[in-house]
């Protein structure tokens, strides 16, 4: 849980980039998942894909409501690596992420604390024009 992104475990291998309009934040996390699972069998994801579409919801829920995105974009990228661990990333147009530590833990929402009860590492990073809020998911493991 740091504010850099952290490297990927492992070079990817596959990834899929989309772009949701939005609008409210139900709203805006229902289309994310609906084209999530697409994308999700199409690189060839092995793990739990029931958690990594829980976890996109949440972030873009947090994206959509506290992000600045309404009547914008957001961006998301769902990518596997070699050693098969599912990075998520959710852009949105807020730079800042103040009180990132307490939301994760549970002590401000739920939403990143649920991701990080899902199993992910969650980290965040800014960039010229908004966020990035990363989830790594581990894959199956032989």
């Amino acid at each position: 849980m740091t504010a850099t992104a952290p490297p990927p475990s492992a070079p990817i291998v596959a990834e899929h980039r989309l772009v949701i309009r939005s609008y409210l934040p139900a709203h805006d996390a229902q289309a994310a998942r609906l084209r999530s699972l697409t994308y999700l069998a199409a690189i060839g994801w092995a793990g739990p894909s029931g958690l990594a579409v829980s976890t996109i919801d949440q972030l873009v829920r947090n994206a959509s409501q506290f992000g600045r995105c309404s009547g914008g974009e957001i961006g998301i990228r769902i990518a596997r690596t070699e050693a098969d661990d599912l990075l998520i990333d959710v852009v949105d147009h807020n730079p800042e992420f103040p009180f990132f530590e307490e939301a994760v833990s549970g002590l401000l929402g739920q939403g990143l604390w649920r991701v990080a009860d899902y199993g992910a590492v969650v980290s965040w990073h800014p960039h010229e024009g908004g966020k990035t809020v990363r989830a790594v998911l581990q894959g199956a493991r032989s």
